[in-house]
């Protein structure tokens, strides 16, 4: 009779521990201040991959309560606000010179979210890459990838911003994609007001907002992720909200 065939075990505790350090280095080693994206599609493909210069990136961005408009029988104006929602802006700097502007609404009940329908997307371009810009598609947050305190009820500075985008934007061909932008309070996002309200907007002449829908070019997709954190800001910290950036 054959004696009976005893399995591997130091073979099998090997392939596990390999397997555990592929999951854990493919799923927990982002790096802290760089940016990974790929942009593809009718003829373009390149990479915006790249580290932050955190020197000009005070913050990962800020976070200020939605607050919506509505208008009653009486053509009065007003503002309500919940503090599950946010709006979240960040301009991030890269250590070669080039910027990338981000919008979207934090909703602190889920994972997942929009980018903004007019500002929401902006990459300034630098050598061999286009400037890119994007007002459709996904911004995954996860769990804890925007770190607002939703008992704060001003503005936030971000101490760190972990998200991926999955995006559908223009390679910019024509038109201006916002090299020099400030921000500006706004009612309406698409006017700059002199009086203080509580949304900004970013704006090139200091008139209307910056809209990304003012370009033309090739449509691309855009897809990775986006990974800053702030050496000036601890988490949990609040600001207000600089009239420019």
């Amino acid at each position: 009779m054959n004696p009976p065939i005893r399995p591997n075990l130091q073979s099998h505790h090997r392939t596990f521990f390999v397997f555990f350090l592929f999951c854990f280095l493919s799923c927990e080693n982002r790096d802290a201040d760089k940016v990974s994206l790929t942009v593809f599609g009718d003829g373009v493909a390149f990479n915006i991959d790249g580290e932050l210069d955190m020197d000009k990136t005070a913050s990962c961005g800020t976070a200020t309560p939605y607050s919506s408009s509505s208008t009653s029988t009486t053509t009065t104006t007003t503002s309500t606000s919940t503090t599950n929602l946010y709006t979240v802006i960040t301009r991030l700097y890269f250590k070669t010179g080039e910027y990338l502007y981000l919008k979207f609404l934090y909703d602190a009940t889920q994972n997942q979210g929009s980018i903004d329908s007019t500002q929401g997307f902006s990459y300034s371009g630098g050598i061999g890459t286009s400037a890119v810009v994007s007002n459709y598609g996904k911004i995954y947050w996860g769990g804890s990838g925007v770190p607002v305190d939703t008992s704060v009820s001003s503005s936030q500075a971000l101490s760190y911003l972990t998200v991926d985008l999955d995006l559908v934007g223009t390679a910019v061909s024509s038109g201006s994609v916002g090299l020099s932008l400030t921000q500006c309070y706004t009612v309406d996002n698409i006017n700059c007001t002199s009086a203080t309200s509580t949304s900004m907007c970013y704006t090139q002449d200091g008139t209307t907002c910056y809209n990304t829908q003012n370009v033309s070019g090739p449509s691309v997709s855009i897809k990775g992720e986006v990974n800053c954190t702030s050496s000036t800001i601890s988490s949990g910290s609040s600001s207000s909200t600089s009239t420019t950036q």
